[in-house]
């Protein structure tokens, strides 16, 4: 994909959980992300479970704002407004890379739920259902 993760999500550094958009349609999305020390939700050299979350809910973020994008219209606001179902098996290292994909399994109104998983060498290490609110 072309162009910086930040023409394709709302989130600005240091709040930022993704480095790249992998691959990107109407209803998925895979990003990449290395954890860095300066990488925020970082304690103990290990990417907590915040940050797998909001990890998951940029990626869906991306997936939007990149279609947004190839429309030429603005990147829309939105807020994670439930998370069903988390598991979180592993937590990644500090300097490791993280792969993260998201399948959108219904759209309602302004309400998105995707399907999120979060794995890392082909090894789950988390997985959750999310429900985003797009603010219109």
């Amino acid at each position: 994909m072309k162009g910086a993760i930040t023409d394709y999500i709302p989130q600005r550094p240091p709040i930022v959980m993704i480095d790249k958009l992998v691959y990107a349609d109407e209803t998925t999305a895979v990003s990449s992300f290395q954890i860095l020390p300066t990488t925020l939700f970082v304690e103990n050299e290990k990417f907590t479970e915040p940050g797998l979350v909001e990890n998951i809910a940029q990626t869906a973020a991306a997936m939007v704002g990149y279609q947004c994008s190839l429309q030429n219209e603005p990147v829309p606001i939105g807020f994670i407004a439930a998370v069903k179902d988390l598991k979180i098996n592993f937590i990644p290292v500090l300097f490791s890379t993280i792969q993260t994909k998201v399948a959108v399994i219904n759209t309602v109104m302004n309400i998105t739920i995707v399907e999120g998983r979060v794995e890392q060498l082909g090894k789950l290490l988390c997985s959750c259902e999310m429900k985003i609110l797009i603010q219109k």
